[in-house]
């Protein structure tokens, strides 16, 4: 089914609902109404107990346990149970998606010695094996060794990029903003791709330079828009059961690399973004997920085993872009891996 907009194109519908960009990235249910939850943890452990996940319930009610403990915590101490939530709530998805992984957490971080008290000081190494790389591997990202400082992976967290741009004042804008992130079909076709309307200070041709090659952008009206190259074949008509069936999934899979580029922050309203491509950004390609467990990784590395030195930065030039992290990453994660394991997206009540 589809509903007509602007010339001649209509939006994608399922069940009689509009299909807009959705949070999920590997198993979006396109067809469940969203769930309406100011806290997904209960709605997840309710939705593991149902399907008898019980391996990945003991994770989950653990990571909720270390989330409950890090709301009574200063910054100087949450990373501590913070990344132990994220590491459960991680093993909970890798197990109820069937994704082997060994016990090792996958990840060290380390300063060189003498180098200054700085983020891009702080090393991120990522190794071949364990949770972190199996949250990589679910995602279709490489497994293999890498190495990344701590100031480039909180450049790339959209929830925290105004607070990295006050505070690295020369960094590059890495997010466009969109809005009427959809799906919609060609007319009097069968082509549907993905777009959306470019927000009107980011439309000049400057802002839209460094976009995914994967994307184009055009006119439309006063309005600039955005959208995917590719696209891919939906059904028309009254169609049968089974076409129906195959066309969602090849919406899923379509979805699922768009997603790559375009990323959101989780909130009352959704917001989404399409991510620039900088051949300098050598984390540009992971997936916020991975790079919210990597950075509070290291930073409750800091607060484990280099308290002073972490103290240094929670009081240097970045103490109010850690401090936004550390206080605001949980919602985001949470959020983000609830709707990978269930396939549905979680609004607060009264939101629609």
């Amino acid at each position: 089914m589809q509903f007509k907009i602007a010339n001649g194109k209509k939006q994608l519908k399922i069940k009689n609902r509009r299909i807009w960009m959705h949070k999920g990235v590997l198993s979006p249910d396109f067809e469940s109404e969203h769930v309406l939850s100011s806290n997904p943890w209960q709605y997840v452990e309710l939705w593991l107990k149902r399907d008898n996940k019980i391996e990945a319930l003991a994770y989950w009610r653990q990571a909720r346990r270390f989330a409950d403990a890090s709301l009574n915590l200063g910054p100087e101490a949450a990373p501590l149970t913070l990344y132990y939530c994220y590491l459960n709530a991680t093993k909970a998805l890798l197990v109820t998606k069937g994704v082997a992984a060994s016990d090792s957490h996958g990840i060290h971080g380390d300063r060189p010695e003498d180098a200054k008290n700085m983020l891009a000081n702080e090393q991120v190494n990522f190794k071949s094996g364990g949770i972190l790389p199996g949250l990589c591997r679910h995602f279709g990202e490489y497994e293999e060794k890498a190495s990344y400082n701590l100031k480039d992976i909180l450049w790339n967290i959209p929830f925290i990029h105004r607070s990295f741009r006050l505070t690295f004042r020369s960094s590059k804008e890495l997010f466009i903003p969109l809005e009427k992130a959809r799906y919609v079909v060609k007319p009097k076709s069968s082509e549907a791709y993905f777009e959306a309307e470019v927000l009107p200070r980011f439309s000049d041709l400057r802002s839209l330079t460094s976009i995914p090659s994967s994307f184009e952008c055009y006119d439309e009206g006063d309005v600039k828009m955005v959208r995917r190259k590719k696209p891919f074949r939906w059904y028309s008509g009254k169609a049968k059961a089974p076409t129906k069936r195959r066309a969602i999934e090849r919406l899923k899979r379509y979805h699922s690399t768009t997603r790559r580029a375009v990323v959101h922050i989780s909130g009352n309203h959704d917001l989404w973004y399409l991510k620039r491509t900088y051949a300098t950004n050598s984390v540009g390609h992971r997936h916020t997920l991975i790079l919210m467990f990597a950075a509070m990784h290291r930073l409750s590395e800091l607060s484990r085993y280099d308290p002073a030195g972490f103290d240094r930065h929670l009081a240097g030039q970045a103490n109010w872009l850690l401090t936004e992290f550390i206080e605001n990453s949980a919602d985001q994660f949470v959020d983000q891996i609830a709707t990978e394991i269930t396939g549905c997206q979680f609004w607060p009540p009264k939101v629609r």
